[in-house]
């Protein structure tokens, strides 16, 4: 009877099936209250998770956009990016990521997609040295499906623009501003 129980448990931790997840964790928000499932809010964790498993940041989910099915963009709290699924390694990787500091101008709605403007450091390794790094624009579009998830994404990116410490994102007053930001322009 003994070698029964044994024979039985040898082959239950035989058994090497894959565990088919049927939904993502619960995406639990940086206030910790436990509010209902979101399968959007677990998509876009999930996502940001295996992105971010390779670059060791330590961002916070806010807000994503799947583009085509192996390519979404991602809002965090400190920074924008364009993530691409590589089939070659198996893995996500990141096409492009700016923090918001580095963002120019209030993102612009274009006929398919929103249009953000960066500034940033020029490579060193093409010709600049290290220690003259010099600043350029770059301009990136990225294209949604529809013109309510672009106006959706706008909107939840100015959101955390006016979080940063740059007085060209904060909420004017009736009467303009000071500095004439771009906004007053």
């Amino acid at each position: 009877m003994i070698t029964y129980t044994i024979d039985g448990i040898h082959h239950h931790t035989q058994i090497d099936e894959k565990i088919l997840v049927l939904r993502h964790p619960r995406y639990i928000q940086p206030d910790k209250i436990i509010r209902p499932y979101n399968s959007t809010q677990s998509e876009g964790k999930y996502l940001l998770g295996e992105v971010i498993r390779h670059n060791h940041w330590n961002d916070i989910y806010y807000h994503h956009s799947l583009l085509t099915r192996k390519s979404t963009f991602i809002l965090t709290d400190q920074r924008c990016l364009l993530s691409e699924y590589d089939d070659v390694l198996n893995q996500w990787k990141v096409e492009w990521s700016h923090v918001y500091q580095d963002i120019e101008k209030i993102p612009s709605i274009m006929d398919n997609g929103i249009c953000i403007i960066f500034t940033a450091y020029m490579d060193p390794n093409a010709g600049i040295s290290k220690f003259f790094k010099n600043r350029r624009k770059k301009t990136r579009m990225v294209t949604l499906s529809t013109p309510e998830e672009t106006q959706v994404m706008v909107e939840r990116l100015i959101i955390q623009l006016r979080k940063t410490s740059k007085k060209r994102f904060k909420k004017h007053s009736q009467d303009g501003c000071w500095d004439k930001c771009c906004r007053c322009l």
